[in-house]
């Protein structure tokens, strides 16, 4: 377990990969995640690829300015719903296209996506991977 901000930044700037790795895979008090989010926002991409973040830092980092850690938010599964449906009107043509991607994304959003999106491409990548898997 990760202990604190400075641990966790240290384990990141690590030249060890076992040390570097630690902070995409290990846990850390909900207090850490906060600190480091609040605190050291160039660690905020990192936080947002760490697989054991709860949910609420999830939603926090869903709505994060940089489009970089929302993206890296879009590749997680399972979002709760609430999540999806804020990532697929993301402003971001980027995040929502990243987001047809996401094997938890439900079909009733892609298939919204693929009809409805602003964007052309979204809506064309959108409209692949519905007929992916509804095939």
């Amino acid at each position: 377990m990760i202990n604190s901000p400075e641990e966790f930044i240290e384990l990141r700037n690590s030249d060890v990969s076992a040390k570097y790795n630690r902070t995409g895979t290990e846990e850390a008090p909900i207090s850490v995640w906060n600190d480091l989010i609040e605190k050291h926002p160039e660690m905020r991409v990192w936080v947002a690829r760490n697989r054991t973040i709860p949910r609420e830092i999830i939603g926090r980092l869903s709505k994060d300015n940089d489009p970089i850690v929302r993206d890296a938010i879009c590749s997680k599964y399972p979002l709760d719903m609430d999540i999806y449906l804020l990532l697929s009107k993301d402003s971001d043509e980027g995040i929502r296209a990243r987001l047809t991607y996401n094997k938890g994304l439900p079909l009733a959003i892609l298939k919204e996506m693929s009809e409805n999106d602003p964007s052309d491409f979204v809506r064309s990548q959108a409209l692949d991977k519905y007929k992916q898997r509804v095939s």
